[in-house]
């Protein structure tokens, strides 16, 4: 055994605290913080699956094995916008704080497992395409843009 003094073995209780302090409360908030910073938004949550897409022009639904528009539009290939949705992967959202943003296309995405179906738009702030739900904000490309909502279904 040590034999120290009873200074000593105070100073040592209260270290000892500190550092299971850190162990327990600080480190693993530190963790989860940076875990949340990498994590990748997606507009189809994971387990979940699309079950109708509503556009502005044509409603995108599922017909037995096959996807198709309603009213058939011949410029969309109904996969490719499904695919489209289902893939997308967005950077993490920005501030709503002074821009002035133009609605290019809303879509109502209907997913398994949900009550009600999300709002999705496509924003234009001057040259900046966005994709926003609520008050969420995720800067898009315009190719992007034109692959979630093709400019015949505006």
């Amino acid at each position: 055994m040590l034999k120290l003094s009873r200074q000593s073995w105070n100073n040592l209780i209260i270290f000892g605290v500190l550092a299971l302090f850190f162990l327990f409360y600080i480190a693993p908030n530190h963790l989860a913080m940076m875990r949340s910073q990498n994590t990748v938004v997606t507009v189809v949550q994971p387990g979940q699956r699309i079950l109708q897409l509503e556009f502005p022009q044509a409603v995108l639904k599922q017909a037995g094995p096959v996807w198709r528009l309603e009213p058939a539009v011949a410029a969309v290939n109904a996969d490719m916008l499904l695919q489209s949705w289902q893939s997308l992967q967005l950077p993490l959202p920005q501030q709503n704080d002074a821009l002035i943003l133009a609605q290019v296309c809303r879509v109502q995405l209907s997913q398994s497992g949900e009550a009600a179906s999300a709002t999705w738009q496509i924003m234009l702030d001057q040259q900046q395409w966005y994709l926003q739900q609520q008050q969420f904000l995720f800067p898009i490309e315009k190719a992007t843009a034109d692959q979630l909502c093709p400019p015949s279904l505006r």
